[in-house]
């Protein structure tokens, strides 16, 4: 019986590990199609209203992250990180910071995910009325 538990041991290590590896780089997989009715800004880049699709890039740590207008005209590229929230989203999320009549970029979700993507840095224009002690008003919105 011994002889079984350590045969044992080592694949069950093995195998935790790797669930657990993917479980924790779990983040968006497939492109977001969304409809934004509004200006946002990504970094230093601000996209009119339109048709947009989210996708990660397909380097080894996904923190690169392409919104580009379904009609080609505007793009942004930007950093992100991973984001956990503590509900799985009924649609794929996108979750804008708002300031005055300027809105952020923030976080984006994945259908039925709680893991998703937030953008690393803000814009400079956001750092700076968040250092001028201004409030957000942070609001998701569904894409169906």
């Amino acid at each position: 019986m011994k002889r079984h538990v350590r045969t044992l041991a080592p694949v069950l290590i093995i195998f935790f590990a790797v669930t657990g590896a993917q479980v924790l780089n779990a983040q968006i997989m497939d492109p977001i199609h969304a409809h934004v009715d509004h200006s946002f800004v990504i970094g230093d880049r601000t996209l009119p209203p339109g048709e947009y699709t989210f996708r990660v890039s397909s380097n080894p740590d996904q923190s690169l992250m392409t919104a580009m207008s379904d009609n080609g005209k505007a793009s942004a590229q930007f950093l992100v990180r991973r984001s956990v929230e503590n509900h799985r989203p009924n649609y794929s999320e996108l979750v804008f910071r708002k300031f005055g009549n300027t809105e952020f970029l923030s976080k984006i979700f994945e259908v039925g995910s709680r893991d998703g993507v937030a953008v690393m840095e803000p814009s400079k224009h956001e750092a700076q009325l968040i250092n001028e002690g201004q409030q957000a008003l942070e609001h998701s919105e569904e894409q169906k």
